[in-house]
């Protein structure tokens, strides 16, 4: 078996070559805009690999290992490979596992998504491990104004005193005390749940810094209640997350934020809007319908769990 070679400052030019060559056109479109050396070797946590050859290699592996508020560590890992063939998958996915340590220091979570345009080795994460679970669905806005029907909860939250800001001018960033608070409330809500990493101030600016990229907050009484973190890719305009603090929950105010984002982020660009939901998470799949989105998609996770000390 081929053995996976660690990309640096060396082989980064053909890592990148090969990346824009075979990743999904919307990721080509974010990776054209993206510093590659901060994302793959720079970032704290992040890793990439190449199977076979350097001057042609037959696959790449891409991972970012990110402590979670329990300190259990997630491995989020994606395979690309250059035929789109299964073997080659395989291949790479097994190098990958059998370079890990064989007894974990501290927890771990392995996640793979699939992705619809490369092969799942299903028969070898199964074989390792790995069980198939619901992931995520995605919904789609068309672009354009807000319709008869949508954001029926806007008004609501504007009538209670929730006011909203958009930041979408790279010249005028968001302080540090507002992406602090972005970061808190995705920790206490989404990291609690067990799914995600921790962010930091610097994961949030880190994202903003990306073209097209832009922050919708909603406050009350001074305080932070909720955001909207998106990206403009190529297939439209992305929400990397929508989230609100547990006690401004049922309020409207993810509506009143998704009504903003209709009115002065997709309308103006003319882009629609897609975003993910947790297949079980059925609050915020009602909040998209009521944004208008429908279902056009779902992509399945394959997780292994290592205890400490396993």
């Amino acid at each position: 078996m081929t053995a996976l070679t660690r990309v640096d400052d060396t082989t980064l030019p053909a890592f990148a070559a090969f990346l824009m060559a075979r990743a999904a056109p919307d990721v080509r479109d974010y990776l054209a805009t993206t510093d590659l050396r901060a994302l793959f070797l720079d970032r704290h946590g992040a890793e990439a690999w190449l199977q076979g050859d350097a001057g042609a290699p037959t696959a790449a592996l891409t991972l970012v290992r990110a402590p979670r508020h329990d300190g259990c560590v997630v491995v989020s890992a994606q395979i690309l490979t250059a035929g789109g063939g299964l073997a080659a998958a395989e291949a790479c996915l097994e190098a990958f596992l059998d370079r890990e340590d064989p007894i974990a220091p501290v927890a771990r979570l392995y996640r793979i998504t699939e992705q619809t345009h490369q092969p799942t080795p299903a028969a070898r994460l199964a074989a390792r491990g790995f069980t198939r679970i619901p992931g995520l669905c995605e919904y789609r806005r068309p672009a354009g104004a807000p319709r008869p029907g949508e954001f029926v909860l806007a008004d609501q939250a504007l009538g209670a005193g929730y006011g909203l800001a958009l930041f979408d001018d790279p010249a005028q960033p968001p302080d540090r005390a507002v992406a602090d608070r972005v970061a808190a409330i995705h920790n206490h809500t989404l990291g609690a749940r067990g799914s995600v990493a921790d962010w930091t101030a610097d994961v949030v600016q880190g994202r903003l810094s990306q073209p097209g990229s832009g922050l919708i907050v909603a406050r009350r009484g001074g305080e932070i209640a909720g955001h909207i973190l998106f990206q403009q890719m190529e297939g439209g305009i992305l929400v990397i997350e929508a989230c609100l603090a547990r006690a401004h929950w049922r309020s409207g105010a993810i509506d009143a934020m998704c009504r903003l984002m209709a009115e002065r982020v997709s309308a103006p660009r003319g882009l629609d809007v897609v975003a993910c939901a947790d297949v079980t998470n059925a609050a915020s799949r009602r909040a998209m319908e009521r944004a208008g989105m429908t279902l056009t998609g779902e992509h399945h996770l394959w997780e292994k769990y290592v205890a400490a000390g396993a």
